[in-house]
């Protein structure tokens, strides 16, 4: 039964949220958690132990080079072993190089004990996308996916608190260990309580072998052509979070002042998870991917003119709204491309890529905001994003076929 793929998985049990409010939500809630801790810890880790500015960053960058790298080889393991031991292993993994990254005494300790727990995070990341992607009915997997993004922004939200004022009240330490404390917590969770369906999700994937440059030229439009909207996408995504201090304190905001703006754009962020789910399996994908880059693309070429604390607080909330009404929108999209005969390794690819679209924004801003200006570095991402919009609009299918209305 298992072995013919996603489409009997599915029909084989009634489909409810509550069962994956446990074994899948709350989890991923407490991974969301520590990635937000880590958020404030690791610069102030850093610089506690005496590191240098640029080895602030080279450590910082750390985590999400050892997501990228493993992202590939991740998936390959994942059509492996199975989602559930890939899953567990993961947060593991979290734990103990949390430990690592709080004992660590000097810098090259801390910096590959972050970088292995990033790859920890990927496995686990990964592993929860596959997973889902094989058991959620298409009719439902906007609302799996946009609950999936809200409840990581409501870690990312509420881990930086934890983290910032356990470092500054406690110690600098103090942050890794509760990491190490949450993560361990996420372990025993899915240890002893098993996602539905997912026992036999190995049995499928035992039977399925395929080498990456199959699986590349197999589905080069789905991972070349879609995969370059997702690389827009998630460069403009990251960008936000580059280019609003920047011009923060360009404009002579105070720290305080950019804390509001970014929380609000954050807070508006997270309650738009729940409405772009629904849109997402009423009307299709693309009524939340494309309204969301046409936004954020349009707010970048608003920021040269924010020149007062509440016009950057007004761009600040468009931001919020446009990352918003995509919640879960490129998890979805990669969930209904990705073949079920190698699920792991192409989720692990469009994961790569999407990662690569976020590694790059901070260096692409940067460079251009220091040589030339960043009025210009905001314009440069506007027009990167009418790139993405042509993408979205022309290029990327959609990919809801309906059976029923949910």
């Amino acid at each position: 039964m298992i072995s013919q793929g996603n489409q009997e998985i599915n029909n084989s049990y009634s489909f409810k949220f509550y069962k994956f409010i446990l074994p899948v939500y709350f989890p991923l809630l407490l991974l969301s958690i520590c990635i937000g801790i880590l958020a404030p810890a690791i610069p102030a880790k850093v610089n506690w132990i005496g590191g240098s500015v640029f080895l602030i960053g080279l450590i910082v960058g750390a985590r999400n080079l050892g997501e990228a790298v493993f992202a590939v080889p991740v998936g390959i393991i994942i059509n492996k072993l199975g989602t559930r031991i890939t899953t567990i292993t993961g947060s593991i993994g979290v734990s103990i190089f949390a430990l690592i990254a709080g004992l660590s005494p000097n810098g090259y300790i801390l910096y590959f004990s972050i970088f292995f727990l990033g790859a920890s995070l990927g496995l686990f990341g990964i592993s929860r996308h596959s997973y889902l992607s094989k058991v959620v009915p298409i009719d439902y997997r906007g609302k799996a996916f946009s609950r999936f993004g809200g409840v990581s922004r409501i870690g990312y939200f509420i881990g930086p608190l934890i983290g910032g004022f356990s470092a500054k009240y406690i110690n600098f330490d103090i942050p890794f260990y509760i990491v190490f404390v949450i993560s361990a917590m996420a372990t025993l969770l899915m240890y002893f309580i098993s996602s539905p369906e997912e026992k036999y999700l190995i049995k499928e994937n035992k039977n399925t072998s395929k080498k990456v440059t199959q699986i590349i030229k197999e589905n080069k439009y789905s991972l070349g052509v879609v995969g370059t909207g997702l690389f827009i996408l998630n460069l403009l995504r990251e960008s936000r979070h580059i280019i609003i201090p920047l011009w923060a304190f360009n404009i002579g905001l105070e720290v305080d002042a950019l804390g509001i703006i970014q929380s609000i754009s954050s807070a508006i962020d997270m309650t738009l998870f729940y409405p772009a789910g629904y849109v997402m399996d009423k009307f299709g994908r693309k009524w939340t991917s494309v309204p969301s880059i046409i936004l954020l693309s349009l707010a970048f070429s608003l920021i040269s003119f924010a020149d007062s604390y509440q016009k950057l607080l007004l761009v600040g909330l468009i931001l919020g709204i446009s990352n918003g009404i995509g919640s879960g929108a490129m998890l979805t999209l990669g969930s209904d491309l990705a073949p079920e005969d190698s699920n792991g390794p192409f989720l692990g690819i469009w994961r790569l890529i999407s990662w690569s679209g976020s590694g790059l924004a901070s260096p692409l801003v940067g460079t251009i905001g220091q040589f030339l200006s960043l009025s210009l570095a905001s314009f440069s991402i506007t027009g990167i994003g009418f790139i993405g919009i042509v993408f979205f609009v022309f290029l990327v299918p959609e990919t809801l076929r309906k059976n029923h209305n949910p």
